[in-house]
């Protein structure tokens, strides 16, 4: 056998009992999906967020929805209504949705698979435990609810939101953490 011959054999044999990594979410299948939402104006420009997940088990179904703060002030007590709502429907759907129209921008990542009911399930807590402009927002539910969807997705991929501002975090925090798409225009 000629000499290279020998050195590919070798390579795919020692390649091949390479252990299996598990899964990241950036390398994963992309079962599970979450999108963030940025409107860059919102909340007197420090910028305000909506978030997006899709149904793993029917890749043409997601959910979305966003905290609005209904009462506009930097505090809503538990129980009280935040401005929380929920949609449901295809891409298509998500896109043409009046929710959404004033958004400038939105980034996702894959996940390796995604709860739906964990993040509906979430989402409700999130609707009854009121509001507090620097740590239970706009931006820490998407997070919250996120999380809870796809456990992989871990602080190197969605990094903490708290005392962060909705545009730092989607530019900078995202950036600096693994597997985001670039943003794109809404």
């Amino acid at each position: 056998m000629p000499r290279a011959a020998l050195t590919a054999l070798a390579a795919a044999l020692i390649g091949s009992a390479t252990p299996a990594l598990s899964p990241t979410p950036a390398n994963a299948a992309p079962l599970g999906r979450v999108c963030l939402f940025q409107d860059k104006e919102g909340a007197r420009g420090a910028g305000h967020v909506a978030w997006a997940i899709r149904d793993p088990k029917n890749s043409s179904h997601w959910i979305w929805g966003a905290t609005e703060n209904a009462e506009g002030d930097s505090y809503t007590a538990p129980g009280k209504n935040n401005g929380s709502w929920i949609k449901g429907g295809s891409w298509t759907q998500l896109r043409g949705s009046i929710n959404l129209a004033r958004y400038d921008y939105y980034r996702c990542i894959n996940t390796a698979s995604g709860k739906l009911t964990s993040a509906q399930q979430t989402y409700r807590q999130m609707k009854a435990n009121g509001y507090a402009v620097l740590t239970n927002n706009c931006l820490t539910k998407s997070l919250a609810i996120f999380r809870s969807y796809s456990p992989a997705l871990t602080s190197a991929y969605l990094p903490d939101g708290k005392f962060k501002a909705p545009n730092y975090y989607f530019t900078t925090s995202l950036n600096n953490s693994r597997g985001w798409e670039r943003a794109r225009a809404y």
